[in-house]
């Protein structure tokens, strides 16, 4: 039986959207160069609530191999973010938890299906993380992050940017990106959306 334990941590972490063409290299690169060590590979489909305009959202997480709650306190564009995921024993008890955010006062946000891959990389004695991810409907991501016990963002910002630069990605625009999030909700984003 897989560790039911919660966790609370802080996720540092920088965003870059790249398109199609982008995601393939990175893709190819990652697989391939023996300093990513892959980990993760799976499709998960998130249903989000939100609790306020700005600062907290509860997500509903499952895939063939995860199935948990997780709570993220602040906008998907700041650098650090303390997060708390509880694993769940079961799919039926993730329904039963939908159920009971359904009748709070929530703002129920549109589902997203990802398809990740995550792989670690030692840069600097440290160890991070790369995900690259296709959201379908709305992007080609690439995530570098460090969890962390406290914000350590200050020691690790740089790093992350360096990793980012190795890759030959651009940091995201954090106000153009918020916008595509409002598109998506909206249903105007698609896939190919500029940013």
């Amino acid at each position: 039986m897989s560790d039911l334990s919660p966790e609370a941590f802080f996720e540092i972490e920088l965003k870059s959207v790249i398109d199609k063409d982008k995601y393939d290299q990175i893709n190819q690169l990652l697989n391939q160069d023996e300093k990513f060590k892959k980990f993760n590979a799976e499709s998960i489909t998130t249903d989000f609530f939100k609790a306020d305009n700005d600062k907290t959202d509860v997500r509903l997480r499952e895939s063939d191999t995860t199935t948990e709650i997780v709570c993220k306190e602040g906008l998907v564009t700041k650098i650090c973010r303390q997060e708390i995921r509880i694993p769940l024993a079961s799919k039926e008890q993730l329904e039963h938890f939908r159920k009971i955010f359904l009748t709070m006062p929530l703002d129920r946000q549109p589902k997203t299906l990802k398809h990740k891959q995550e792989f670690t990389y030692t840069f600097k004695d440290y160890e991070y993380i790369i995900c690259l991810q296709h959201i379908e409907n709305f992007a080609y991501l690439v995530e570098v992050e460090f969890l962390a016990e406290q914000d350590d963002s200050t020691l690790h910002e740089p790093n992350l940017m360096a990793i980012l630069d190795e890759l030959g990605l651009k940091l995201i625009d954090g106000p153009k990106f918020l916008k595509r999030v409002e598109d998506y909700k909206a249903g105007k984003a698609t896939i190919n959306y500029p940013i």
